[in-house]
């Protein structure tokens, strides 16, 4: 089988469609993975990269992605441009995969490959890292806040952001005639597929069965874990309470400033942190342990609490490792799953980044650091442990793909 795995966004958004890729061609497919070749690391034997140019940094770091925090479509339609030349930027690299494809499985913004797909009649598979279909008590998705909303709040919600979502990546028709020179004959939203869709993250966090595809489990390596720099392991065999401070590719506006915020949390609890927080200056601050690239699942067994940005991998590795988190959500699904770990008791009440003060912080963390919590996140470790997403979501593209030919 000739497979199509496409995905753009940040490292956390390819990273999972790294580890798919790896197993599909594990399971003897031809596998050529369209998306940032500098995110893609040493790669896997049989596995082409196909790369994709766009700068998913800089689009964090901008006013499109500024816009998208706020939620305002306004600002949305300001940038339409930006967020337009992001998701036109996987079109080029996937015409030639797609021309011999069997099947595409996209992520949710991998839009212009699957117009492209739709058009050369290849089956799509859509992948999505949160539960789309969910009743999505505690939040919407894209709308930041609405987590606190009741529930027909949230289902206008919803609504809003059916608006919305043609400026997360211009998916009319126009801009489909206008960029990818095609006919508006198939309307596409960031859910469309053909065969179904996959969900990767663990059933455990989330009861609600979707109606369109697969609950799979999180995407992760196959292999050992990757160890820690001996700096750091090192430094956490001293002993002491550690705690985990990284917030992925979220851009932060004044680095040096959270780092000082983090040192005061830490000096108020009596704890150290590991820090991961790009573009932050050199400091020499008592309590932290500033770090670059240090694999999370092997972090993440070592420490007392994850503070992070609720980003889907960045909670899925957390609750692996058994770790309570403390979610500082920024935009995005980040406020999701910030909610639903405080739902199911192995993290405090998100503390979204606008709210985050030092006292807010310090108030968070202590309650991760709590006995009943961190007794909460070993049980719900021990439950998703064994759990094989990627091998579960290759059987199940296999599956629908053979039920498809046999009609």
């Amino acid at each position: 089988m000739k497979v199509v795995v496409a995905a753009i966004g940040s490292r956390g958004d390819v990273l999972p469609f790294t580890h798919l890729a790896g197993r599909f061609a594990d399971a003897g497919h031809e596998v050529t993975l369209v998306t940032h070749a500098t995110l893609v690391g040493a790669g896997h034997p049989g596995l082409r990269v196909a790369d994709v140019s766009s700068d998913p940094e800089e689009l964090l770091a901008g006013p499109a992605a500024r816009a998208v925090r706020r939620g305002s479509p306004r600002q949305l339609s300001r940038n339409r441009q930006l967020f337009a030349d992001f998701i036109d930027s996987a079109r080029q690299p996937s015409l030639e995969a797609l021309d011999r494809a069997d099947v595409l499985v996209a992520s949710t913004f991998a839009i212009a490959a699957v117009h492209e797909a739709l058009d050369r009649s290849v089956p799509v598979v859509r992948a999505h890292m949160w539960p789309e279909h969910a009743d999505l008590r505690g939040v919407m998705p894209l709308l930041p806040y609405s987590w606190w909303l009741p529930a027909p709040a949230r289902v206008l919600a919803r609504r809003a952001l059916r608006r919305v979502e043609p400026y997360l990546g211009g998916v009319d028709g126009g801009w489909r005639r206008g960029r990818l020179h095609l006919v508006a004959r198939h309307p596409v939203s960031l859910t469309t597929s053909t065969l179904g869709s996959l969900y990767a993250y663990s059933p455990e966090l989330v009861a609600d069965e979707p109606t369109d595809g697969t609950v799979t489990g999180w995407w992760t390596g196959s292999g050992p874990d990757r160890p820690l720099t001996p700096r750091v392991a090192q430094a956490l065999d001293h002993g002491g309470d550690w705690i985990y401070v990284g917030f992925g590719s979220m851009h932060q506006r004044d680095p040096g400033a959270l780092l000082r915020r983090v040192d005061a949390v830490c000096a108020r609890l009596g704890v150290r942190a590991v820090v991961q927080v790009p573009g932050a200056p050199a400091v020499d601050l008592p309590h932290l342990l500033a770090v670059t690239d240090e694999p999370h699942d092997e972090l993440f067994r070592r420490v007392h609490a994850v503070v992070h940005h609720g980003g889907a991998g960045t909670t899925g590795a957390a609750v692996r490792a058994g770790a309570p988190s403390v979610v500082v959500p920024h935009f995005a699904d980040q406020f999701y799953w910030g909610s639903r770990l405080h739902l199911l008791g192995v993290a405090p009440r998100p503390v979204p980044r606008a709210l985050a003060t030092t006292g807010a912080l310090a108030r968070a963390v202590e309650a991760a650091l709590d006995a009943p919590v961190r007794r909460q996140a070993r049980e719900l470790a021990a439950r998703v442990r064994g759990q094989d997403g990627c091998g579960v979501a290759v059987r199940q593209v296999e599956e629908w793909l053979a039920h498809a030919e046999s009609r």
